[in-house]
């Protein structure tokens, strides 16, 4: 029983990631990230035209979060020979599940940090 315990609790580390970096990673996008790469919000110069705003701090959430969700995949990969090796179906299992459940935290991340 111990050793499941603990197997379980190891199995999940990937979802925990997300966690032990959204505070950091929020403090970093309102002090550091904004002032560096713009907000995002549309920018309209003297004559009324819309200018383009290539690369800003919500495309960096986007694709940060992005990177955490494929680290958190590739963890999913090697902590999942944790489960029996007779047990591919539910290696496989939790490996998608890992992945989708990274996806929805990231998406749900990504919201809560829009800016504009």
């Amino acid at each position: 029983m111990k050793n499941n315990t603990k197997t379980a609790l190891i199995l999940v580390i990937p979802i925990l990631l997300f966690f032990v970096l959204v505070v950091p990673y929020k403090y970093a996008n309102q002090e550091i990230i904004v002032d560096w790469l713009g907000c995002g919000c549309p920018q309209i110069d003297e004559a009324g035209n819309l200018q383009p705003n290539n690369f800003n701090a919500n495309d960096f959430t986007r694709l940060f979060w992005a990177v955490v969700t494929v680290i958190a995949t590739v963890v999913s990969v090697f902590l999942s020979k944790r489960i029996s090796k007779d047990k591919l179906f539910l290696r496989m299992i939790y490996i998608i599940s890992v992945f989708a459940v990274s996806v929805a935290i990231s998406y749900m991340f990504v919201q809560s940090m829009l800016w504009c």
